[in-house]
């Protein structure tokens, strides 16, 4: 009975699991965003708050530091980060089904806050299409045209802000014209440099007489005709490989 009632002495004493973290990410530019880490307001008093975070199990941790303010029920703790600071680790360790994280406050009496969320439990501020951030259609030539056939010629520009290269397993894409498919075509293996725009130069097999149909004139002139380029990137992580939708509006010009 003694060892009973001791047991559950320390269990009452000991705090409980802290409730699952908020998550809120709003871009900050294309060089960082603000990362808003949240929980019940009783779980953690207004004030300067240090300490820092992994995710996935990983050994890299970045640190924390804010200032922590309670809105309503909550307590909210924005912070800053630098997309170059992201450990290569962190990516190797991507889950396209979520995360696991651990944040730990520094200090005499420290807390910690360790969980799992799915992709879905993160709220994005903005335009939830983050990536039309780092990626833009420069143009589109037609790089050879006769009267029976029709190539052409894409260039995207993607940004990679991190401190680290990563790898393109492959792109599909379709090109439209005035809202009607004029041609597609595919790439694989190229590298995205860190820390750089990257320019893509994308192979397009064009439709000649949808072009025509499409453009008409403006094609056989020489003139500009506005253009979209839908489909994907896939980048090819060691989780796995990650689906990146394109949608990028431009220009095809008549020829290089």
């Amino acid at each position: 009975m003694t060892a009973l009632l001791f047991s559950l002495a320390l269990r009452l004493a000991s705090p409980g699991a802290a409730a699952p973290l908020g998550f809120a990410v709003a871009p900050e530019g294309t060089t960082s965003v603000r990362v808003t880490l949240s929980g019940p307001a009783a779980e953690l008093p207004a004030g300067p708050f240090r300490g820092a975070v992994s995710l996935n199990g990983s050994g890299a941790e970045m640190p924390v530091a804010g200032t922590v303010v309670h809105a309503g029920d909550r307590w909210q703790l924005p912070v800053s980060v630098k997309l170059a600071d992201v450990p290569a680790d962190w990516t190797d360790r991507f889950r396209p089904d979520g995360f696991s994280y651990r944040l730990h406050e520094s200090g005499a009496a420290p807390r910690e806050w360790a969980g799992t969320r799915t992709w879905k439990d993160v709220v994005v501020e903005g335009n939830r299409d983050v990536f039309s951030q780092y990626a833009a259609l420069d143009g589109v030539s037609l790089t050879d045209v006769s009267l029976l056939s029709s190539e052409a010629q894409a260039r995207v520009s993607v940004l990679n802000p991190l401190a680290f290269p990563l790898k393109i397993a492959s792109t599909e894409y379709v090109l439209y014209a005035e809202g009607r498919e004029v041609g597609n075509g595919q790439t694989q293996g190229m590298i995205l440099h860190p820390g750089q725009k990257n320019v893509l130069t994308l192979p397009i097999d064009v439709d000649h007489g949808a072009l025509l149909a499409a453009a008409g004139g403006a094609v056989l002139s020489g003139g500009e005709v506005a253009v979209k380029l839908d489909g994907r990137l896939v980048l090819r992580l060691k989780g796995g490989d990650v689906a990146v939708p394109l949608a990028l509006s431009g220009h095809l010009s008549g020829g290089s």
